[in-house]
């Protein structure tokens, strides 16, 4: 199971349990020595990696050998060794016929590959299944109709943001209301029986509250909104958001959801929300942004599996130079039981959805004068 969310640019800054319960750590519990470097990928001689999609529909192999990238426009998939930091394949795909993906150019708001081969692309309409061989496809509609088990309503939709369980037998992603309102929670589907659980989560109306929104029309609008973040890890999911400093466990074997709420003493536990929520223009609704964005915000999980520990960077106003803003980063560290274990300010903060550890190392996406390229950082704890 991988990511969920759309790709940002990896930016380097300077430095200038139970439901309810609530940890903190002393900022001197850990001694982190951390090296960074940069690498290309060779893209080899008559191939330039597609990067215009920002990498938005990528997905990394559970060993994190093999990074996948789909290109829509062509199509074809380009396989990536992160070994050897080159591409090793290029598997070209067709839009129409009975090994077809759908229309040419089509928006794929999500791509997931399983560890058996399969290719998994999800259009506003349904979801497509490429198996391993490339001879079969096979499509899922996640409606009213087509599902078995909790009831979903012509009001209610599942959304095509999601992922694929890694021996592809499930789908998780969330489900909300067809227009207008916040997510009511996590949806999983049982791809063989097509059977809907769906487990109804307060997660995203607690941020709802923090968007900012211009409605140019009656029936339309544009957001600023706060993101949501999915982490697979072992028979769970780790649910966490941008705006509060908590996580969410969903334990896959009972349905169950616990919560645990941290504290930091670098920054805030929760956004604020002191700036104004409703925009008059497109250009209203960028600089109220930038109010929001000196609330503190925080990253993704990403668990490093060589030491067993969870990495989350945080960002937050550090101070005003003239009408400049300058940020702090913040690395908050956690043991694989999400028991907090440090925290400290640092001088990076990868933005990059398309984070992971790698042999003991942070690799993050970064354009490299339009070819790819990671930044890694290596800890070393004492």
């Amino acid at each position: 199971m991988r990511k969920l969310l759309p790709l940002l640019s990896l930016i380097l800054l300077a430095a200038c349990g139970e439901k309810g319960s609530s940890e903190s750590a002393n900022s001197n519990s850990l001694n982190l020595i951390v090296e960074i470097d940069t690498v290309q990928i060779d893209p080899g001689e008559e191939h330039f990696i597609y990067l215009s999609n920002y990498l938005n529909t990528t997905s990394v192999s559970s060993d994190k050998k093999t990074l996948y990238n789909f290109n829509a426009t062509v199509p074809e998939l380009e396989v990536i060794d992160l070994d050897k930091l080159a591409l090793s394949e290029v598997i070209k795909l067709e839009n129409e016929g009975p090994t077809g993906i759908g229309a040419a150019n089509a928006y794929i708001p999500m791509m997931d590959m399983t560890d058996n081969g399969d290719l998994y692309l999800n259009t506003w309409s349904y979801m497509i299944k490429l198996n391993a061989a490339r001879d079969q496809v096979s499509k899922y509609w996640f409606t009213a109709d087509s599902l078995k088990g909790d009831p979903i309503t012509e009001e209610e939709k599942i959304y095509p943001e999601g992922l694929i369980s890694d021996d592809g037998n499930f789908f998780f992603s969330t489900y909300g209301p067809v227009n207008n309102g916040p997510k009511q929670g996590i949806a999983i589907v049982n791809l063989s029986s097509m059977e809907l659980q769906k487990v109804p989560m307060d997660i995203f109306e607690k941020i709802d509250k923090f968007s900012i929104v211009f409605s140019p029309e009656p029936n339309s609008k544009m957001a600023v909104t706060e993101s949501v973040f999915f982490v697979p890890f072992e028979n769970k999911i780790l649910i966490s958001s941008t705006a509060y400093n908590e996580v969410f466990t969903l334990d896959l074997s009972n349905g169950t959801v616990t919560q645990k709420s941290f504290h930091s003493e670098l920054t805030d536990d929760a956004k604020k929300g002191n700036y104004e929520k409703r925009a008059n223009s497109r250009e209203n609704l960028f600089e109220l942004n930038k109010e929001k964005l000196k609330e503190v915000t925080f990253g993704k999980l990403h668990f490093d599996d060589q030491n067993e520990k969870f990495w989350r960077f945080s960002r937050s106003l550090d101070r005003m130079i003239g009408d400049s803003a300058a940020y702090q980063s913040v690395l908050t560290i956690f043991d694989k039981d999400l028991s907090q274990l440090h925290e400290q300010q640092v001088n990076y903060f990868p933005m990059s959805s398309l984070s992971f550890f790698k042999d003991g190392s942070l690799y993050s996406y970064i354009n490299m004068e339009d070819e790819l390229g990671f930044v890694r950082i290596k800890p070393t704890y004492d």
